[in-house]
C-alpha cells in the first residue's frame, strides 16, 4: 500500500456548503479506486477525511492557503490527480456568496470551542467505523492525538469497543462498563441519521478514576450486599423494594414478600438471607403448595417413630433443620388452616413438638415468607388467621410485575442472554431494537420466569448472533400499541367539527406537552418548519 502527499493553494475559500460538494466527489474517487483521502491544512496537526461530511463540516480554509493532500492506497498517483482537479479546476466554477464564508468559519470555530470544551468524551465515526471526530476530552482519556486518531478505525483506538451491530442495525448499546489501563469508563455508543440511513455511529464516553471506590460506597450507604447484586433491574419500584430488603437483612424481624408468580420472590429471600448475620447458617426453603396438606405438619415440625402410619422412623423438620438459619415458607397464603395455629406459635414462641411427640423443642429461627395470594381477601373467607397475618406482616415487602417496571426490560434480555449462552453453549450477542420494542409492548402475565424462558427459546433455535423481531413467538410479535386502539372523539350525536379545529386541538395540545416546535414534530411526524408555521396560523404564538 503506497501513501503520497502533495500541497496545493485553495483557489477560493472552503466552507461547509463547498464541503459537501467535495464530499461526494472525493467519495466517487475512494470507492472507485480503494483509497483514504486525508486533508490537512497548513499549521495544523488535525488530519481531516475528505470523504467525511462530519469531518468536513468543519474544515474551513481561505483563498491562498495551503492545503496538504494525503492519499493512501493502492492506485495512490491517479487518485491524487482526480483529487488536485476536484480543488483546482472544479473549486473554481463555485462562486461564493459574499460574507457567506466569514459567517460559517465564525460559527463553525464557536461550535468547535464548545465540542473540544466538553468534558465527556465524544467520538464520531462514518459507516465503515473509521474515526472522523475526536475531541480533546477523547485525547485524555484515551491517550492518543488527534492526527493519530482520525483516520483510523475506532477498534485501534479502542479495543473491544464494537459499533457494527450499531452500523449494521441501529442497535443503541448504554451505560456500558469499559476499561482502558487504570480508567474505567462508562460508554453510551448510538447511530447517527441522515437522509433516513445509518450514516455513521457517536461513541460518548466519561472516565471515574474511582468508579470502584464509588460504587462500593454507594453499596455501603444503601447497605446493598453483594448477595443483591443478582437481582437485575434499575426501576424505581424494584430499588423501592430492595431497599426495604437490604434494611430487613440486618434485622432478625419476620419478613413477608408479596408479589405475583415469577417475579422473583425466593431471589429477595436468599438475597435477604446471605446478606444477614446469619449468612452461614442453614437457608432451608419449603415450598408449601407443594406438599400435601397432610404431610406438611411432619414436612415442617417433623415427626416421632410410630406417629402414624408409615412413620416407620424419626424426622426431623424443616424448622429443625433451619436452626440459627432462616427457614423461607413460599407459597404461604396455601398453608390448611389447621396447621396456621401452630406456625403461629413458633412465630411467638419460637418452640414447638413433632408430630406424635412431646418433648418441645426450641429453634432459632428467621422466618421469612413468601406469598402471590391475597391474604386480606384470605381472612375475610376465613381461610387465612388473622392473628397468624399479623405476625407474618412485620417488613412487607412488595415486588413489581415485570408490566411495572418495562424500563428493566432490556438490561433483563442482556442479563439472560449472558446467562444463556454458557447454559446452552450458544453465541447470541444481542436482541435487535425492533424486537426490544415488542418485548417492552407485551404485558408479561408471567413475569421474569416467562421473560426468560422466552430468551431460552429464541436463543435455542437461533441460527445467528442476534434476536430479531422475526425471532419472536406471534403472540408478542401482534401485540399492537395501546394508541393503535385509540378513536377521535366528534362530540355528541357525531357532530363532526371541520379539520381545521381538529388541527388547532391537535397543534395546540402537541406545543403543551413539547414545549419546542422540533420536538412537538417529531411526535406528529411533521418537520419543526410546518408545526411553527401552523402554530403562527393558529395564533398560539406571536408571529
Amino acid at each position: 500500500m503506497e501513501k503520497i502527499c502533495e500541497k496545493i493553494k485553495s483557489p477560493i475559500n472552503i466552507h461547509s456548503q463547498i464541503s459537501a460538494m467535495i464530499v461526494r466527489k472525493v467519495n466517487d474517487v475512494c470507492r472507485k479506486d480503494n483509497v483514504k483521502v486525508m486533508l490537512r491544512k497548513s499549521g495544523s496537526v488535525r488530519l481531516v477525511p475528505a470523504n467525511s461530511m462530519l469531518s468536513m463540516i468543519t474544515f474551513f480554509a481561505s483563498e491562498g492557503d495551503e492545503i496538504e493532500i494525503i492519499v493512501e492506497g493502492d492506485s495512490c498517483i491517479s487518485s491524487m490527480e482526480e483529487i488536485k482537479k476536484i480543488f483546482l479546476e472544479d473549486l473554481k466554477q463555485i462562486n461564493d456568496e459574499s460574507g457567506t464564508y466569514e459567517l460559517l468559519k465564525n460559527t463553525s470555530i464557536a461550535y468547535e470551542e464548545i465540542f473540544n470544551s466538553i468534558a465527556v468524551g465524544i467520538i464520531a465515526t462514518d459507516e465503515n467505523g473509521i474515526i472522523t471526530i475526536f475531541n480533546k476530552a477523547s485525547e485524555r482519556i484515551t491517550g492518543f492525538s488527534l492526527d493519530k486518531a482520525i483516520g483510523k478505525n475506532i477498534n485501534e483506538v479502542m479495543t473491544d469497543i464494537d459499533v457494527s451491530q450499531v452500523l449494521r442495525f441501529g442497535s443503541e448499546f448504554l451505560n456500558k462498563k469499559y476499561v482502558i489501563g487504570e480508567k474505567t469508563l462508562f460508554i453510551n455508543i448510538t447511530p447517527i441519521y441522515a437522509g433516513g440511513r445509518i450514516t455513521g455511529s457517536l461513541v460518548v464516553f466519561q472516565d471515574f478514576p474511582q468508579i470502584e471506590y464509588l460504587e462500593g460506597e454507594l453499596k455501603r450507604s444503601r447497605k446493598l450486599d453483594k448477595a443483591f447484586d443478582i437481582i437485575v433491574g434499575n426501576s424505581g419500584k424494584l430499588k423501592d423494594a430492595l431497599t426495604v430488603a437490604s434494611k430487613a437483612a440486618e434485622t432478625d424481624s419476620t419478613v413477608i414478600i408479596r408479589g405475583e408468580s415469577g417475579t422473583g420472590k425466593e431471589l429477595v429471600a436468599n438475597a435477604i438471607h446471605y446478606s444477614s448475620k446469619r449468612r452461614d447458617k442453614p437457608f432451608i426453603r419449603v415450598n408449601c403448595a407443594a406438599i400435601p396438606s397432610a404431610l406438611l405438619e411432619s414436612e415442617l415440625f417433623g415427626h416421632e417413630k410410630g406417629a402414624f402410619t408409615g412413620a416407620i422412623t424419626q424426622k426431623i423438620g424443616k424448622f429443625e433443620l433451619a436452626d440459627g438459619g432462616t427457614i423461607f415458607l413460599d407459597e404461604i397464603g396455601d398453608i390448611p388452616i389447621e396447621i396456621q395455629a401452630k406456625l403461629l406459635r413458633v412465630l411467638q414462641d419460637k418452640e414447638f413438638e413433632r408430630v406424635g411427640g412431646i418433648r418441645t423443642i426450641k429453634a432459632d429461627v428467621r422466618i421469612i415468607a413468601a406469598t402471590n395470594k391475597n391474604l386480606e381477601e384470605a381472612m375475610k373467607n376465613g381461610t387465612f388467621r388473622e392473628d397468624l397475618y399479623y405476625r407474618l406482616n412485620v417488613i412487607p415487602i412488595f415486588l413489581p410485575s415485570l408490566r411495572d417496571r418495562k424500563e428493566d426490560i432490556p438490561i433483563l434480555v442482556e442479563h439472560f442472554i449472558k446467562k444463556l449462552n454458557k447454559k446452552l453453549r450458544k453465541n447470541v450477542q444481542f436482541v435487535t431494537n425492533k424486537a426490544i420494542k415488542a418485548l417492552i409492548k407485551y404485558d408479561w402475565p408471567g413475569n421474569i420466569r416467562e421473560l426468560e424462558n422466552l430468551i431460552e427459546r429464541c436463543i435455542t433455535l437461533s441460527d445467528k448472533e442476534y434476536i430479531d423481531f422475526d425471532d419472536l413467538p406471534s403472540y408478542i410479535k401482534n401485540v399492537k400499541d395501546s394508541k393503535d386502539d385509540e378513536v377521535i372523539y366528534l362530540g355528541d350525536n357525531y357532530d363532526i367539527e371541520k379539520m381545521e379545529n381538529y388541527e388547532y386541538k391537535i397543534i395546540k395540545a402537541a406545543l403543551s406537552r413539547y414545549k419546542s416546535f422540533n420536538k412537538a414534530g417529531k411526535a406528529l411526524g411533521l418537520t419543526h418548519k410546518t408545526v411553527a408555521a401552523k402554530a403562527r396560523k393558529f395564533h398560539l404564538v406571536e408571529n
